[in-house]
């Protein structure tokens, strides 16, 4: 009787340990996490190579299809044109919808995939409410919007697609110079390399699509990852000891603007609106500053300017270091909002305290009428908004579909 006490003691440990290696998965360096980021459901597959090959070894059909797919792009044909490459990194929709079945399929068989499912996916609300969708559902979501969004990778920065901004988005090669069929080749030829085992030719377009995002210098999405660790790691800290009865709001966001000349780290806009949250954080109103604004404007300019919007309030105006939570990807007002909703629901701050937007008159004027707006670009709204408490502040408090992933935006999902 012991002996059987100890064997299913033994196993459920096991079980609990396999249950938390699988649902608790992190990125391991800059790739993964731009694939965290913007495939999320293909990155925890990615993590799990093994259990995929593993639940899909029975489908014939599948690893036909994969095969194939990798002895396609080895194949030395003479492409003459960017179609016939581009055509080798997609997915075609037969291939998608092959793939997805079987993925799909898999979850009601195997317990360690719906535990990745249910746990890791769902509970992320990357894809949205998992209230409302669940099990099955949710990873068909999951999986239909990462296959899409991987194209749409390969087709702005392989193909030359015209982005949804297309003035500081856009790929960085001339696509109808012959040349530019060289750089694919090259690019064909290290994806072939990271292509060890036949379940890797379901991970082919993910390469590719990261290949492109890489040589186009635009692994934005992964810069400064993971904040937790660095950058914010001492205002995380200081979150968890904050007697947040102490002040009205929980936090200010300031939201940035970009400067127009390539070699000026922070526009005089950006100036103001430090000076004016200096102002706010020295007066007691909220415990934090929020920074926001990716490194966008000019095209490529080398800064990121929440980065240096925080360098300027320690070194011009003294303002704590670890009171100060950069976020340093938005590339739009909507992401601004959206991005800072997100730390806001991540590092702790209270669910029952609003924080407060600060920026230009005109810009809290846009901010006050751009609900929609962001269900044009995101599909939904981030935030909910309070009442306007001056002529540059804005009471705002974050929601959790903020969460959700704008598949169509590579350097910030």
């Amino acid at each position: 009787m012991k002996n059987i006490v100890l064997l299913i003691v033994s196993t459920w440990i096991a079980s609990i340990q396999v249950f938390a290696q699988s649902t608790h998965i992190t990125p391991n360096d800059t790739q993964e996490w731009v694939m965290y980021k913007n495939y999320h459901s293909i990155f925890l597959l990615y993590k799990n190579k093994a259990l995929l090959s593993s639940v899909l070894a029975n489908e014939a059909t599948v690893h036909r299809t994969l095969v194939s797919k990798k002895q396609n792009l080895a194949q030395d044909v003479d492409c003459k044109d960017l179609s016939c490459f581009v055509h080798k990194f997609k997915w075609s929709e037969s291939e998608e919808k092959l793939l997805i079945d079987a993925i799909v399929q898999a979850y009601s068989s195997d317990p360690t995939l719906r535990n990745i499912v249910d746990q890791s996916l769902q509970n992320s609300y990357k894809y949205g409410n998992s209230d409302t969708m669940r099990g099955e559902d949710y990873l068909r979501k999951a999986l239909v919007q990462d296959f899409a969004a991987i194209n749409h990778s390969i087709d702005v920065y392989a193909a030359g697609k015209t982005p949804n901004y297309p003035q500081i988005d856009s790929i960085s090669f001339d696509v109808s110079n012959q040349q530019y069929l060289s750089t694919l080749k090259d690019v064909r030829q290290d994806i072939l390399k990271d292509l060890n085992e036949p379940i890797d030719g379901l991970f082919l377009p993910l390469l590719s699509g990261l290949r492109f995002l890489e040589i186009n210098e635009r692994w934005d999405a992964a810069q400064l990852e993971p904040m937790s660790e660095g950058v914010n790691a001492a205002a995380i800290e200081r979150i968890k000891t904050t007697n947040w009865a102490n002040y009205p709001y929980a936090s200010l966001l300031v939201l940035g603007a970009g400067p127009s000349q390539y070699h000026q780290p922070i526009s005089p806009g950006g100036i103001l609106r430090c000076r004016m949250a200096a102002r706010v954080y020295k007066s007691g109103l909220a415990p934090f500053i929020i920074v926001s604004g990716g490194r966008v404007h000019p095209y490529k300019t080398p800064y990121i300017e929440a980065v240096e919007m925080k360098k300027y309030l320690i070194d011009v105006h003294g303002i704590p270091a670890d009171a100060i939570i950069v976020e340093p990807h938005a590339r739009h007002t909507t992401t601004n909002m959206r991005n800072a909703a997100r730390l806001l629901l991540q590092y702790g701050f209270p669910t029952d305290k609003l924080s407060i937007v600060g920026s230009s008159i005109n810009h809290i004027n846009t901010v006050e009428k751009m609900d929609a707006r962001c269900i044009k670009e995101l599909g939904y709204l981030p935030y909910s908004l309070g009442k306007r408490i001056s002529d540059v502040l804005l009471e705002f408090s974050p929601s959790k579909e903020a969460l959700r992933i704008d598949w169509d935006e590579p350097l910030d999902p």
